[in-house]
């Protein structure tokens, strides 16, 4: 039992990060012929603004994905489930829609989905520190902070919820411009900010776990 279990934890990340990354650049490459398909883009004004701010998000929501899973991967082990393997599929199918979805038309149901996809994320990386907290190669990171708490996760509800919320009043709005350009630029600043937290844990977690292994003596 001890060799499966310490076997299904030396293989869940390169499964993982292959599967991922498998979808990512399915997801990349789709978003490249949107890219390349999208007449509104190079016609300039206003719809042409709202339309790069919307591919500027995209990107930057398919890039935050794959730093979220490679950190997690390297930072931490834990004794995988099989929701870990299933998630990057339900991320895919997600992203794969907001692609189809994307232009100024559909810019409702695309936010709807972007607020899915983060809470989908949350959600799956929530559950992953758990597990992880268990493992005792872990206690390098764990044995220096507290278990998360509902206040921990506020400013990522608070995303959550107005992506949402943005989604239902631009799917309701007959005047979307001003809407649409305060929405986007509110995704914009949180992925911002999300990479920039993912920047402070990874090296956070790097220099911990460099310190913790150098000998004392």
């Amino acid at each position: 039992m001890e060799k499966q279990i310490e076997r299904a934890r030396e293989l869940l990340p390169s499964i993982i990060i292959t599967v991922l990354s498998m979808i990512q650049a399915l997801a990349l490459e789709l978003y490249w012929n949107r890219l390349q398909n999208s007449e509104l883009l190079w016609h300039g004004g206003w719809p042409a603004t709202l339309g790069w701010l919307q591919m500027m998000v995209m990107l930057l929501g398919i890039l935050q994905i794959w730093v979220m899973y490679v950190s997690l991967m390297l930072r931490f082990r834990w004794m995988p489930s099989m929701e870990d393997t299933l998630v990057p599929f339900g991320i895919g199918l997600l992203e794969f829609g907001m692609i189809d979805l994307m232009g100024p038309e559909h810019l409702g149901p695309w936010f709807v989905a972007l607020a899915a996809v983060f809470a989908l994320s949350v959600g799956a990386i929530h559950k992953a520190h758990r597990r992880a907290r268990q493992d005792p190669e872990n206690e390098y990171f764990f044995g220096n902070v507290a278990p998360a708490s509902w206040r921990d996760y506020i400013a990522s509800l608070v995303a959550v919820s107005t992506i949402a919320a943005f989604g239902v009043l631009l799917w309701w709005s007959e005047d979307r411009s001003a809407l649409a350009l305060a929405a986007l630029l509110f995704a914009l600043a949180a992925l911002l900010y999300q990479f920039k937290l993912s920047r402070y844990y990874w090296m956070h977690t790097l220099v911990d776990g460099i310190a913790s292994n150098e000998d004392p003596q």
